[in-house]
């Protein structure tokens, strides 16, 4: 099979095309509102609204025209480099729709645009307005471009640019210190894991000598394990190219890839960024934090899950579990409402990595689908109840001390906020998992995944993978608990600061503004169960599932973990009985948690709430984040900021002191050779050309072509003469 036939270019087709649309129109928006945004009406998010909904209908449409029907790729030359062999190398750019990409356009698109539209509301008045709306346009324009493109250069071009426009987001008030140094920290943490990216992306270009995922696809597929090594043969340049790779470099290059996904979606030991990337604005945190970029790193690992090996899958399933467990534990003492939900988000990517890595490649992604729409709706509504307690705290001129976001100084908001009340409780209840509900459906499939995956790995006799899925019930537990308590706080009791419920209203007629209402309706509604599935109890029957199936996307492609995978989804269809109680489980457990918190917080009143301090060490722990902040910043912070220190007052002490006093000395030597040069060489030279030219000057007086001075001066020769023989 020769390279350059997989790689050669395809002609556009129109769905293509309108692709690359969809992908150029939020950058329209960010260079519009960039440059232009203060002149525009309404500061231009008219602009950026509008043509988010333009990409919004047109992936619809692509939906539409690609949902288990076919696939669109197109492929061009970007650009050529010469090769060692006298011949050309082609690098390629291209668009590729499947289902997975169409999907993640509607939800992109869709929570992008919803988002903006809330931010209406939310940011109205802010004084860099028109820049929060193009630094979305540019976050949008980024994560479109890692879900369409179709090799892994462009898409390591396209993750950096997510993590920069983050970056700007989340230090969007830059007057804050803690925006600032949130948003740093999220940059720098992010790198750490693209280093791995880096080297794995390096490593499967050279080995296969292309970036392009749909020609590494086929090239996986037709290698074969013979003798415990993966071997695989084709023409390069019309030469024969034969691979032989240990698995342990397949896993390394896997697990490399897998850093990405690690840094990305915040996954341990990589995850202490996310919980202080709240400081942005709180739609921020519902675009970048719940639904899209985070789940980068998820999309990640189903666009290469063909490149890991079973030990890899072992990995990635080990690291969610750990992920899934610390995230759950962390938001368990929690008190500003939006790390909570910021500690959620870290368990419930560990629940899609976890998914990822024990073969339920399709339910991940349908966790994926399910949580950024009940996620981003928890997030918005946080940014309502936020909003109206900012709101009060200004009409009723308390304190400014008092923290609007601390949900011990809320309480009883339902009475209030009943709107908030009713949405917030839909997807609370589907991130619970409770039946009916979207959560339902997505987790159960994954933990049905995860058991299937432990029984066929534990048949050599370790028992031990086993604990991979007993986490993930234990998180079910863990989630309920965190979330009952946290909406028994915000809505329940009474309400906790000294003034008037009522004032957190917008109106007296209205709890909040239209836009920011509609948003939150839309994405609540949504978390119902019914909308991915017909049989809402029930994931086996769900369209997404279904149209997520590995086999479907790659149908003509064989993963490096082909025999394990097709064993768990074996192991999986045999157990019919096990679904039913795993369902059982899930809701006892989702219950029992909820339960448990209303009993433990519904007498406990705000002097009681402020007083509470994580006792136990696990309490403790949970509370610090497992002091992991504390811990890198021991070991890896303070040595770097020691050392940078270091550097500078060796730079300053002893490197400038030479630069300097060095420098001080050759002026003085230089200034005492010019003396020497001027008075001593110079003055030679003067008394050599004056003494040459006094010489001459007495010569030529001697031959002036006079007789009379030639007899004197022969006359005053022969006296001297005499003289010296008289004298003599």
């Amino acid at each position: 099979m020769e390279l350059s036939a997989l790689i050669e270019p395809l002609a556009g087709t129109p769905e293509t095309k309108l692709a690359l649309a969809v992908l150029l129109l939020p950058l329209f928006a960010f260079l519009s509102l960039f440059f232009f945004g203060k002149r525009l009406p309404r500061q231009g998010d008219w602009l950026g609204i509008a043509l988010t909904v333009l990409a919004f209908g047109a992936s619809v449409w692509l939906f539409s025209a690609t949902w288990n029907h076919t696939s669109f790729h197109s492929r061009t030359v970007w650009f050529s480099l010469p090769a060692l062999s006298a011949s050309v190398t082609n690098f390629t750019a291209g668009i590729l729709l499947d289902n997975l990409t169409v999907l993640m356009l509607v939800i992109v698109t869709f929570i992008s645009t919803l988002v903006q539209l809330f931010s209406v509301g939310y940011m109205h008045g802010d004084a860099g307005y028109s820049r929060y709306y193009a630094f979305l346009g540019l976050f949008t324009f980024s994560m479109l471009g890692i879900v369409l493109v179709d090799n892994l250069l462009l898409l390591f071009m396209f993750w950096e640019l997510v993590g920069f426009s983050s970056y700007l987001l989340i230090g969007f008030w830059f007057d804050r210190p803690a925006a600032v140094a949130a948003n740093k920290k999220a940059f720098l943490v992010n790198r750490v894991g693209d280093i791995g990216l880096l080297l794995g992306l390096f490593f499967f270009y050279t080995c296969f000598r292309t970036f392009d995922l749909e020609a590494l696809r086929t090239l996986v597929n037709e290698g074969s394990w013979i003798g415990g090594s993966f071997l695989v043969s084709f023409q390069l340049h019309g030469q024969p190219w034969d691979l032989e790779l240990a698995p342990l470099w397949l896993t390394l290059a896997g697990l490399g890839l897998f850093m990405g996904c690690v840094g990305k979606s915040a996954q341990f030991p990589l995850q202490v960024w996310l919980p202080d990337a709240m400081q942005g604005p709180t739609p921020v945190s519902s675009l970048i934090h719940a639904a899209t970029m985070v789940a980068a790193g998820v999309y990640l690992l189903a666009r290469c899950y063909a490149f890991f090996t079973v030990d890899a899958l072992t990995v990635i399933a080990i690291v969610g579990a750990i992920t899934a467990l610390l995230g759950a534990v962390a938001a368990l003492t929690q008190n500003d409402i939006k790390a909570v939900l910021a500690f959620s988000t870290i368990s419930q990517l560990g629940y899609m990595v976890m998914g990822m890595g024990t073969g339920a490649h399709d339910a991940s992604l349908f966790h994926l689908t399910t949580h950024a729409f009940f996620k981003a709706a928890l997030f918005l509504n946080a940014g309502i109840i936020i909003h109206a307690m900012h709101r009060g705290l200004h009409h009723s001129h308390q304190p400014e001390h008092i923290d609007p976001q601390d949900i011990r100084n809320m309480g009883g908001l339902r009475k209030a906020m009943p709107f908030t009340f009713f949405t917030y409780a839909l997807a609370a209840a589907a991130l619970v998992g409770l039946p009916l509900f979207s959560g339902f459906l997505s987790k159960d499939a994954i933990l049905a995944g995860s058991w299937a995956w432990a029984q066929t790995m534990s048949a050599n006799g370790n028992a031990l993978y086993f604990l991979v899925p007993a986490i993930g019930f234990a998180v079910v537990l863990l989630t309920a608990y965190y979330m009952g308590r946290h909406l028994w706080l915000l809505f329940f009791g009474e309400f906790r600061l000294p003034f008037d419920i009522k004032s957190l209203r917008f109106s007296a007629g209205r709890e909040v503004e239209l836009v920011m209402l509609v948003p939150v309706l839309l994405l609540a509604v949504l978390s119902l169960g019914v909308f991915f599935s017909l049989n809402p109890l029930d994931f086996a029957g769900s369209w997404l599932l279904q149209g997520l199936n590995l086999g479907l996307l790659a149908a003509d492609a064989r993963p490096l973990a082909d025999g394990l995978l097709q064993a768990v989804a074996e192991q999986d269809k045999a157990n019919h009985v096990a679904h039913v109680l795993f369902a059982v489980l899930a809701v006892a457990l989702g219950v029992s948690g909820v339960g448990y918190a209303i009993i433990k917080y519904r007498n406990k009143t705000k002097e009681m709430l402020l007083q509470e301090q994580p006792q136990s060490a696990l309490g403790r722990l949970s509370y610090n984040h497992f002091y992991l902040d504390q811990l890198y910043n021991s070991a890896f912070v303070k040595p770097t900021l020691l050392l940078a220190r270091s550097l500078y007052r060796t730079d300053k002490r002893v490197i400038d002191y030479l630069l300097n006093n060095g420098s001080i000395i050759l002026v003085v030597l230089a200034k005492t050779v010019a003396w020497f040069d001027r008075l001593v060489v110079d003055g030679l030279v003067w008394l050599v050309g004056a003494l040459s030219r006094f010489a001459g000057r007495f010569g030529r007086n001697l031959q002036n072509g006079k007789v009379q001075s030639y007899f004197a001066y022969s006359l005053l020769g022969f006296i001297l003469i005499i003289l010296y023989i008289v004298l003599k």
